[in-house]
């Protein structure tokens, strides 16, 4: 019989509370053990009912859920899932270094069916959440220097014609912080353009592109429809289409697409994935970092069978081992790596097709 999940719902809102304990209480699995309004409260409350997962909502009085955050992690062995407002992204990231393992937007209150939608995506968190071994920390990149201004326009100067490689990248649970600390190891060196689907609700791609471009040399824009791919530059994938790339006369190209959900995400790595492989061949490199289902696993295979390499996250440094183990069971072991060594494994990758180009 699967074990209960002790659940600690925090939110200053007696109304979201009254809600989420209604909801999550439907689900035999889950025991909310109880509740909390403020910051103070909630770091009281997870070390007196030893919850498995705390819901912490961010803007509280006393102190806001990114101060209650480190004190929370620090003194018990609870999984932190963070309520946010979608307007706001990067205090979510800024939540996630703080080693919360995902987020979910939190709807306006009162609204009956955004609260069901909430409801069943929370239980699945909180049920993904549970699995994740106590204590887990991130393994994220220090203090981020300042970055350039986002300029889509004029993304790299380099073209497609320079590119040795396409890097695809695949994340979901658990990405923010490991894209940012693979693509602190990146350089604009490397005739390379990366491609990046992270699993994100809508209104987060922006600004994870913004972070990213912060971290290292590779400039980090959120894709458009029909931006040419050029070298030295990486394209974040919008939430609700499909990215996938294509070659002509002209260099190669971003294309959207609104096709069916793929694993019931839009975009989907898959799909990125296999069109990298059709128009790249043995010029693709696929990466599969962590997060929860199978997203990326089989386009990996495709890129691996077209001749590409394929990286993926070891289970030791995943949030979730879902995507990157999907990957090595269906596409093969490829180079199954740490968080911190991803970025050396793109290079030696990027370097390898360089040399044979040359």
């Amino acid at each position: 019989m699967a074990a209960t999940i002790r659940v600690l719902i925090v939110d200053d809102s007696a109304l979201i509370r009254q809600m989420l304990t209604r909801a999550l209480s439907m689900d035999p699995r889950i025991e909310v053990v109880g509740t909390a309004k403020t910051g103070v409260e909630a770091i009281e409350k997870s070390q007196l009912l030893s919850p498995d997962v705390v819901t912490l909502d961010i803007e509280m009085p006393e102190l806001t859920g990114l101060e209650a955050l480190p004190y929370i992690r620090h003194n018990s062995d609870a999984r932190v899932v963070i309520l946010s407002c979608v307007d706001d992204p990067d205090t979510t990231y800024r939540a996630l270094e703080l080693g919360a393992v995902d987020f979910i937007p939190k709807p306006s209150a009162g609204m009956a069916t955004s609260m069901t939608e909430l409801s069943e995506v929370l239980l699945k968190t909180i049920k993904t959440a549970y699995r994740i071994k106590p204590g887990y920390s991130p393994d994220s990149c220090s203090e981020s220097p300042e970055g350039r201004s986002v300029d889509s326009a004029n993304c790299g100067d380099a073209g497609s014609e320079g590119l040795a490689a396409c890097v695809a990248v695949a994340a979901s649970t658990g990405g923010p912080p490991v894209l940012e600390r693979v693509f602190s190891g990146l350089a604009a060196s490397l005739p390379a353009a990366y491609l990046v689907v992270q699993h994100l609700p809508s209104g987060f791609s922006a600004s994870l592109a913004r972070r990213l471009d912060k971290v290292g040399d590779v400039r980090v824009v959120e894709a458009e429809h029909e931006m040419p791919v050029e070298a030295a530059c990486a394209y974040v994938a919008p939430h609700g289409v499909h990215m996938t790339v294509a070659r002509g006369r002209g260099g190669a190209q971003l294309r959207f697409s609104l096709g069916a959900a793929v694993h019931g995400v839009r975009p989907s790595a898959d799909v990125l994935f296999e069109s990298v492989a059709e128009q790249f061949g043995a010029d693709g490199v696929g990466v599969v970092l962590t997060g929860m289902g199978s997203d990326g696993a089989r386009g990996a295979a495709a890129i691996k069978r077209a001749g590409g390499d394929t990286i993926v996250q070891d289970q030791a440094s995943s949030v979730v081992w879902g995507m990157p183990g999907s990957a090595v069971r269906m596409a093969g072991a490829g180079r199954v790596v740490p968080a911190g060594l991803v970025a050396t494994e793109i290079r030696r990758a990027v370097r390898a097709r360089a040399e044979a180009r040359a």
